[in-house]
This record gives C-alpha cells, structure tokens and sequence, in this order.
C-alpha cells in the first residue's frame, strides 16, 4: 500500500482481504479534516472512494455510481465491503454502527 500526500497519516489498515477492507481514521487533526469542513469535519467523499482504491491497489477507470449516505467523522472505524458487480464491482461503506456510509459501483483494471 502506497498513501498519496492527502491520505497520508490519515488511517490505518486494521483487516484487509481481497472482499472486506477495515481501516481506522487515525488522525483528527490531519490537514483533510481541517479543510472539509471548518468547525464539523468531514471525510471528503472523493478520499472514501480513494482509499479503498489506494488500499487494493486499483485505479479507478470510471465511477458509475456514489451514493453518500452517512457523515463520516474523524477517528471512525470503517469497513468497505467489495463485491463483483455486471460492470465492475460494488464497495459498500459502512461505520462501527454498521450504518451504510456509502455504496459506490466502480469499474477499475
């Protein structure tokens, strides 16, 4: 796994599998929080798609679909779940509530 400049110090990896993929927001304070958004933070939607990708070592050709359904918060534990889809593959995003965060369909190589 090779972090980007904006995702380093931003989480660790807890599991990874080719199927189930668990990180933790490390780092409150990182420069992404600071910037999205000022006085509520937020993890950018483009960084919860960029993740996964950066984790697995995929690059993106092409976002069919992305669905943000949930705030996801500094310091949150998430798990991206990956599944073949017709073109492409499916990521569900879901925190420690289990709440669905986000469902992505994503084609990569």
């Amino acid at each position: 796994m090779n972090q980007t400049y904006l995702s380093n110090g931003l989480y660790s990896v807890l599991n990874q599998s080719d199927e189930v993929v668990v990180i933790k927001l490390d780092n409150a304070s990182h420069p992404v929080f600071k910037a999205h958004f000022e006085g509520m933070p937020l993890l950018p939607g483009f960084l919860q798609i960029d993740i996964v990708t950066e984790i697995l070592g995929e690059e993106i050709d092409a976002i069919a679909s992305a669905k943000f359904l949930q705030k996801v918060l500094p310091e949150e534990t998430l798990t991206y779940t990956i599944a073949p889809a017709k073109s492409g593959v499916r990521v569900k995003l879901t925190n420690s509530s289990n709440a669905l965060c986000g469902d992505f369909k994503l084609k990569w190589h």
